[in-house]
């Protein structure tokens, strides 16, 4: 099973669910790239890579031209250094542009041979035949939404002046290209947001709005019963090999088996998941996971814990690493807190054992 980051982002030093992520500059601006020698150059990969894999027969525009396009293609600030093995074909797939702009562009003659170390400047924008705006998905997350349309998130950040910001929310209409500059993203009013679950001091604003928008999507939706959400869990755990009592013991802990609760640091419903947990869950399925559906909550809880005790040396180790973070476990330790929230789920667990034996 492909491994699955579990952390929830925490305000320092509490260790849970909230930490703030400093904004990583980008590795295609010109002046990073003229400033970097060649053998240390930031690389692409210091990106999330795409959750699809890119197709270079059927990728946006290859065999369009841009000279009648509305907008000309222009050089928007980025560029890129050629690498030992690369094509003008391999390139334009890379970065979601048509092999005709990049030539344009770079006065290239129409069947290149590209040296390594070459650098390229990249279109302002993409030329596609794909839609120039996509309506946020139940379930989406700024990497997902990227992904689906083979660009990086920054990409979309930069085309709805969102800066540094990830959050993105259900039903809003975001574009896919151009420099954001007549963005107009409307967000809901803080009278519109209902309050949650815990205390919302030391966790970064921004992390404590999205789970406010998180639980007023919820609250709109109809939630299950206590009974309806056992019966869930459990499926979820007999789907995927693991045993139900703790599964519903995780979850009888994490969230009372309501899954209206959204936590400060954006652990959301039955299972407590992030978004960004749930997307790489989605990942280990091979299908995209709803974080706001009971359903779906369920099985990306389930599949993050039968990861964490496949990886973890034993049952407290995964236990404690699906409230903190397993890398965090073995870095520092278990917290307070996350020594308690193992214990619990233990005794739960070992006492529903008990009463199914009985």
């Amino acid at each position: 099973m492909t491994p699955v980051p579990t952390e929830h982002a925490t305000p320092t030093p509490r260790g849970r669910r909230g930490r703030a992520r400093t904004a990583r500059p980008d590795p295609l601006l010109v002046p990073s790239l003229l400033s970097a020698p060649a053998a240390t150059l930031p690389r692409e990969a210091d990106e999330a890579p795409p959750a699809l894999p890119i197709d270079v027969t059927s990728g946006p525009g290859f065999t369009s031209g841009t000279v009648s396009d509305s907008v000309p293609v222009s050089h928007g600030g980025r560029a890129y250094r050629v690498r030992q093995g690369d094509d003008l074909v391999s390139v334009a797939a890379k970065f979601g542009v048509s092999v005709p702009a990049l030539v344009e562009l770079n006065d290239l003659s129409r069947r290149p041979v590209l040296r390594s170390g070459q650098i390229l400047s990249l279109p302002e924008r993409q030329v596609t035949d794909g839609p120039a705006t996509d309506r946020v998905r139940p379930g989406d997350t700024l990497e997902s939404l990227a992904a689906r349309h083979r660009l990086r998130p920054l990409d979309v950040q930069r085309a709805n002046a969102m800066g540094d910001s990830r959050l993105i929310i259900e039903g809003e209409l975001l574009n896919l290209a151009g420099t954001g500059a007549l963005s107009a993203r409307p967000l809901p009013g803080e009278d519109d947001l209902p309050p949650l679950s815990a205390a919302e001091d030391g966790f970064p604003p921004e992390t404590v709005r999205a789970a406010r928008i998180n639980r007023r999507s919820l609250l709109a939706r109809p939630l299950p019963t206590r009974r309806q959400a056992r019966t869930l869990i459990e499926g979820a755990a007999r789907a995927h090999d693991l045993a139900p009592a703790l599964a519903i013991a995780v979850a009888q802990v994490e969230s009372g088996l309501h899954h209206g609760v959204v936590s400060p640091g954006n652990a959301i419903g039955l299972m407590q998941v992030t978004p960004h947990a749930a997307h790489c869950a989605s990942h280990a399925v091979g299908r995209s996971l709803d974080v706001l559906d009971p359903a779906d909550n369920a099985t990306a809880g389930v599949v993050i814990l039968s990861t964490l005790l496949e990886s973890a040396d034993d049952e407290a180790q995964a236990l404690s690493g699906y409230y903190q973070g397993l890398a965090s476990v073995r870095s520092v330790g278990p917290h307070p807190d996350t020594r308690r929230f193992a214990a619990n789920v233990q005794i739960l667990a070992d006492r529903m054992r008990a009463e199914e034996r009985s």
